[in-house]
C-alpha cells in the first residue's frame, strides 16, 4: 500500500501541475476579455464625447451666425447715423446700436463659454484616444501571446498526461477512484504526508496510533480525522 500511495502522491503532483496550466490558460482568457471590455467601455465613452462635441459645435455655430448678424445690424445702424435728419431719429438708431453691441457681446460671450467646453471635451476625448489605443495594444500582445503559449501548454500537457498515464497505471483502479472523489472536494489535494504527527493538509495532529501504522506501512487506507484526505508517511518530509 506504502508504494502505491506514493505513485498516488506522483499522480497528484502531476494533477496539480495540469491544474496550474489550466489556470495560467484561464488567466490569459480573463485577461483578454477584460481588455476587450474596457476598448467597448473607451469606444462607447468616445462615441458619447464626439455626440457632445457635435452638439457643442453646432450650438457655438448658431451663436456665431447671430452674432454675424448682430454686426451687420450695428453697421447698418452706423451708416444710418451718417443721414439722420434730427435728434429724434438719432437716439432711435443709437439706442438701436446699443442693443445690437450688447446683444452681439453677450453672444459671444457665450460663445467663449462654448470654446471652453469645446475644448475640455477635446481634451477628454484625447485621454479616451490614448486609452483606447493602449488597450487595442494590449490586446493584440496578449492575443498573440495566448497563441504561443497555447502550443506550449498543449505540449507540456501531452507529456504530463502521458507520464500520468505510465503511473496510474500501477495504481488500483479503486483507489484512484477514492482519490478523485476526495480531489473534488478538498481543492485539488487528496493526499497529502505526514510530518511529525501532522496532517499537512489541514495542519492538525492525527491520532499517535494512525501515525504508527503509517511509520510501519499499513495495508489499510489511513484517513486525517479533521480533513478527510488520505495520509501517507514519506520518510523524507518525516525527518526534513
Amino acid at each position: 500500500m506504502q508504494n502505491q500511495l506514493l505513485l498516488l502522491a506522483k499522480v497528484q503532483e502531476i494533477d496539480i501541475q495540469v491544474g496550474l496550466i489550466h489556470e495560467e490558460e484561464r488567466q490569459y482568457n480573463a485577461d483578454i476579455e477584460r481588455i476587450s471590455e474596457d476598448i467597448t467601455q473607451h469606444e462607447g465613452k468616445l462615441t458619447s464625447l464626439k455626440t457632445e462635441l457635435d452638439e457643442l459645435e453646432k450650438a457655438r455655430r448658431l451663436l456665431e451666425d447671430e452674432v454675424a448678424v448682430c454686426a451687420e445690424r450695428i453697421k447698418r445702424n452706423e451708416d444710418r447715423l451718417k443721414n439722420v435728419k434730427n435728434e429724434k431719429e438719432f437716439n432711435a438708431v443709437t439706442k438701436e446700436t446699443s442693443a445690437a453691441k450688447k446683444e452681439k457681446q453677450t453672444k459671444e460671450n457665450e460663445i467663449g463659454k462654448f470654446n471652453e467646453e469645446i475644448n475640455e471635451k477635446i481634451g477628454f476625448m484625447k485621454t479616451e484616444e490614448d486609452k483606447l489605443l493602449q488597450r487595442k495594444t494590449e490586446l493584440e500582445e496578449k492575443s498573440t501571446s495566448i497563441i504561443t503559449n497555447k502550443e506550449h501548454w498543449q505540449k507540456r500537457l501531452k507529456e504530463i498526461d502521458d507520464e500520468r498515464l505510465a503511473i496510474a497505471k500501477d495504481i488500483s483502479s479503486a483507489l484512484l477512484k477514492q482519490y478523485e472523489t476526495i480531489r473534488r472536494k478538498r481543492q485539488g489535494i487528496a493526499i497529502v504526508a505526514v510530518e511529525a504527527g501532522t496532517c499537512r493538509g489541514c495542519y492538525m495532529n492525527i491520532p499517535p496510533q494512525a501515525y504508527i501504522q503509517l511509520q510501519k506501512g499499513s495495508s489499510d487506507l489511513i484517513f486525517c480525522p479533521h480533513c478527510h484526505r488520505i495520509l501517507y508517511w514519506h520518510p523524507k518530509a518525516s525527518n526534513s
